[in-house]
């Protein structure tokens, strides 16, 4: 089931899902996670989130980043090929929790492709090279 939620809404089980093997280590979301996890911050990023079978299995948000909207995903790795990473992004632009009429950046390859199937405007993919972030 996909719902759409603000961050600081979760529960903590789910938070603590994100934080500890739904985003990469040292991500500005990760981190975004864990200080609302931890109470030192609140946030009202709004997300759709995916939970099957009980649980959380994936994500997907967008950040003001560099003057574009960002494209945000997650799935767990048992539950990827089965559509939810597309349903997810689908249900973020349905909602309007991303504009598909505007470029957008994302920073992986399967994240370019889902939006490449959603989008009507420029999607760019960002890769981190040392400490600087460039497109691809």
């Amino acid at each position: 089931m996909i719902s759409i939620v603000a961050l600081d809404a979760l529960e903590p089980r789910d938070l603590w899902a994100i934080r500890t093997r739904l985003t990469k280590p040292g991500s500005e979301f990760n981190a975004e996670v864990a200080a609302v996890l931890e109470g030192e911050a609140s946030s009202g990023t709004p997300i759709a989130v995916a939970h099957l079978n009980g649980g959380l299995v994936g994500w997907a948000c967008s950040h003001l980043w560099l003057d574009q909207q960002t494209l945000e995903q997650y799935v767990d790795e048992q539950w990827r090929r089965r559509g939810i990473a597309m349903a997810l992004s689908s249900a973020a632009v349905a909602q309007g929790i991303v504009d598909r009429d505007k470029p957008v950046a994302v920073f992986s390859p399967a994240t370019q492709a889902i939006a490449r199937k959603l989008w009507h405007a420029d999607v760019v993919l960002y890769e981190r090279r040392g400490n600087e972030w460039e497109p691809v």
